[in-house]
């Protein structure tokens, strides 16, 4: 492991690690002349042995500084970036301003220190000018017990007088804590691109224009309540609850996925809320809310304990966390007073809607819309058209059968789409068909609300397949 960190680099003597000292010492006594009032951090890392610093080195540095970043404008602190070594033989360094006090600063940047294990790599010398001289800022001046060993726990500065450890050592060290960050910084990736990509998927299927019963820039009739930039206010609410189902499935732990269902499902509940607070009332996601929600969960927990994807991987995933979601949703439903849509429509027509689809690990997505997806040729929006109608030719949609109140619609469904997936969406006369569908669709009320939130899905899994 220390041997693939510290394989490449170029090896720096004692000469040079001293001018180095000394060109640090006077960029630091210029930088609190500049600007007196603030505190300077001089941001670098303790790195053992003859080379201290190549790409991996740097790499670990930029982006642990992005995170001190974050942190001091978390704690309120703002900050410049003034000067930066990043390239230097003897390490990467980087010089801020920091407005606060000098207490302050000290006591915001040693907690950055002992946040991780990984983030002990680092000084961050906080300097002050005090009576017109430069001052160093110690932990004992805000109650904090100086550096202990990154190896026995002992006083660090002991541990190096006493050379209680050998560079081989302390090299091995170092080398695990720079693969910790590494796996940490690759999961906070992942999450990043999960929530990214959901809120991409809720946005991408509102601008497709045009789609029978449903909201679109250009003509929303079928749902008079709502408009395009309702929906955009809904997805963007939702970027927290996004952030929790992938958090939450990266880090689970063993395998009873029911409990991660369970885990989610709760989060989705407040989510709900926001996307209500957000909507006034109108309900836009909830159907989105729920699948979305599994499918970032499964994604990220997948990955996390396999390392790549793959469709039945996913597939999976989703089955075991919803093994018996019909039946603890479904039973002694004849008990309850009040019923939800979906259990409305369980009990009249015996249609388990999105919950049966989901149970099954969303069958219709994986075979019917990601599929076409991957191979749709043209525009995205006519990508996305093309998925679309082949997903409404394919789904049981449960808010269809609600707005015509009776399950007989779904075979004009399926003829009508049938014949536009003939003509082909990327045809003048299939571009045609497809507006007078949404006419006569706008007309009868009838929207495609089932269809829609598997639309959003099958956009998310298409766009995390984006290199």
């Amino acid at each position: 492991m220390a041997a693939q960190i510290f394989a490449n680099g170029e090896q720096v003597d004692i000469p040079t690690v001293l001018m180095n000292r000394d060109r640090r010492v006077a960029i630091q006594n210029q930088l609190l002349k500049e600007i007196p009032d603030a505190a300077v951090v001089a941001a670098k890392l303790n790195i053992p042995g003859p080379i201290k610093n190549n790409e991996i080195i740097q790499a670990f540095f930029t982006t642990e500084l992005n995170n001190f970043e974050a942190w001091l404008l978390e704690r309120g602190l703002n900050f410049l970036v003034k000067v930066e070594w990043l390239d230097a033989v003897t390490g990467p360094e980087r010089f801020y301003f920091v407005f606060a006090s000098g207490l302050t600063v000290k006591k915001v940047t040693t907690e950055f220190e002992e946040s991780t294990s990984f983030r002990r790599l680092f000084d961050l010398d906080v300097l002050v000018q005090e009576n017109e001289q430069p001052r160093s800022l110690f932990r004992t001046e805000i109650d904090y017990p100086v550096r202990t060993c990154l190896i026995c726990g002992r006083p660090a500065k002991e541990c190096g007088r006493a050379r209680a450890h050998t560079v081989d050592e302390l090299q091995m060290r170092v080398a695990e804590l720079i693969n910790l960050a590494s796996q940490q910084a690759e999961k906070q990736r992942l999450v990043n691109r999960l929530v990214t990509n959901g809120l991409r998927a809720l946005t991408y299927e509102v601008v497709t224009w045009p789609k029978p019963g449903l909201v679109d820039p250009v003509e929303h009739a079928a749902h008079p309540d709502m408009d395009s930039y309702l929906f955009m206010d809904s997805s963007v609410a939702l970027r927290t609850y996004l952030e929790q189902c992938a958090q939450a499935g990266i880090n689970f732990k063993g395998d009873q996925l029911e409990l991660l269902f369970k885990e989610i499902r709760r989060f989705g509940v407040a989510a709900e809320q926001v996307m209500f607070s957000a909507t006034r009332g109108v309900n836009t996601h909830k159907g989105a809310i729920f699948s979305l929600g599994i499918l970032t969960a499964a994604y990220a927990t997948t990955m996390a304990k396999q390392g790549t994807i793959t469709d039945e991987a996913l597939r999976s995933t989703v089955r075991q966390m919803l093994q018996n979601l019909v039946k603890q949703d479904f039973n002694n439903l004849k008990q309850k007073a009040i019923l939800t849509a979906g259990e409305k429509e369980y009990l009249k027509y015996g249609v388990a809607g999105i919950r049966g689809e989901a149970m099954a690990a969303y069958p219709t997505v994986f075979e019917r819309g990601l599929s076409v997806f991957r191979q749709a040729k043209g525009t995205l929006d006519e990508r996305i058209l093309t998925t679309f109608v082949n997903l409404a030719l394919h789904t049981e949609d449960t808010t269809l059968i609600k707005r015509a109140g009776t399950p007989k619609i779904l075979a004009e469904k399926d003829q009508v789409f049938s014949e536009l997936q003939k003509i082909g969406v990327n045809t003048p006369t299939g571009r045609k068909r497809l507006q007078e569908i949404q006419a006569d669709f706008s007309n009868r009320h009838l929207s495609l609300g089932g269809t829609a939130d598997l639309l959003i899905i099958t956009i998310f899994l298409g766009l995390m397949e984006e290199k």
